[in-house]
């Protein structure tokens, strides 16, 4: 059966046709997709309907003919942390809360909830959240 892969985090492969059996695993898949792409099997995520893909068979996951997965691919090793990072928004939040949060240990506070609900609701966007806002960022900078 044939399957559809789309890249969402790299518009030059942007979508694939896979040609696979449903006893394939999902280790299978992303080693034939880094086989074929040149992309580390560590680098891979696969989403499908917005649920990541782990381990089991394309069976497992009820994908048929025509499906349409997701490739994530990581650029980064680590995890998202939530303590402050040094860049420009969190610079601009640390500005905005010294003048109402005079506590340096609120601010902080202030400033590390804050990281961690945007963290929480980034996490909770679907897919198709994500595609439309990378398709509109792309096109603000055209």
């Amino acid at each position: 059966m044939l399957i559809h892969i789309k890249v969402l985090n790299n518009p030059a492969l942007a979508e694939i046709q896979l040609e696979v059996s449903p006893l394939d695993t999902i280790q299978q898949i992303k080693s034939r997709l880094s086989d074929q792409l040149n992309i580390p099997i560590s680098q891979q995520k696969l989403v499908l309907k917005g649920k990541p893909l782990h381990d089991g068979s394309i069976l497992d996951y009820q994908i048929v003919d025509g499906s349409k997965l997701h490739l994530i691919i990581s650029t980064q090793h680590s995890t998202i942390s939530t303590k402050p990072v040094n860049n420009a928004f969190i610079n601009e939040l640390y500005l905005l809360a010294s003048k109402w949060i005079q506590n340096p240990n609120e601010r902080e506070a202030f400033v590390t909830a804050f990281q961690r609900e945007m963290k929480n609701t980034i996490d909770h966007l679907s897919l198709d959240d994500i595609e439309k806002l990378c398709t509109d960022r792309i096109n603000q900078t055209v």
